[in-house]
């Protein structure tokens, strides 16, 4: 057999053989299930602020003696000792607890948990001498957030009262036995703003995100 019959014979071979995988596959990568990211999920972006974190929510309300029996069982007194009045038992326990309540006449009473007194004034005590407004005021740990910083929480803003949304923003006026750590309580005012809360996700014991506004 001539040398170039042999030559052509084993191209043929060559390329009608198995071929020989030249490329490199790239590696597989298995990713991480999603659970494993929830509590590292970057917050959002808010310009001229500073993110704390995630907060668990609660509220508080005034308590109306009107909404309670007429019953004159309980004293309450004032600082300087004068009885204010007597008043249901259930009234005095809901608003101890509260710290706040309209009485039948209007006028407003803060409670003041050391002293075990009452102060009468216009408008309900917070910490600090700060006055308390409703929907904007709100009760925090001091070592967390300091007592008067501007505060804001995105998820408010789909809160409507009255047909009005809220703009998110509350100051830092008051503080609570039970508010610790990363916790706020809104001082909702009227008892039922509770629900137009609730109607925006922002529930009782549920997360929220808190920024300071710089």
């Amino acid at each position: 057999m001539r040398k170039w019959a042999v030559g052509l014979l084993l191209l043929s071979m060559g390329c009608l053989g198995p071929k020989v995988q030249t490329t490199v596959q790239e590696p597989v990568v298995q990713q991480a299930p999603e659970w494993l990211y929830y509590d590292v999920e970057p917050a959002p972006d808010v310009p001229n602020a500073r993110y704390l974190g995630k907060f668990k929510t609660t509220f508080y309300w005034v308590v109306e003696e009107k909404d309670y029996p007429k019953s004159r069982s309980v004293p309450l007194y004032d600082q300087k000792g004068k009885l204010v009045g007597r008043f249901s038992r259930s009234f005095v326990r809901d608003f101890k607890r509260e710290a706040a309540a309209r009485l039948r006449d209007g006028r407003c009473i803060s409670y003041l948990k050391k002293a075990n007194r009452v102060l009468i004034d216009s408008r309900f005590l917070g910490v600090n001498g700060y006055k308390l407004t409703e929907l904007k005021s709100i009760a925090v740990d001091p070592r967390v957030v300091p007592i008067g910083a501007k505060v804001y929480i995105p998820q408010a803003e789909k809160v409507v009262i009255h047909g009005k949304p809220l703009n998110g923003i509350f100051r830092a006026h008051d503080i609570g036995s039970a508010v610790k750590g990363k916790h706020i309580d809104v001082f909702v005012g009227a008892k039922e703003n509770i629900q137009a809360f609730k109607s925006a996700g922002m529930k009782s014991l549920g997360s929220v995100d808190v920024y300071i506004l710089e």
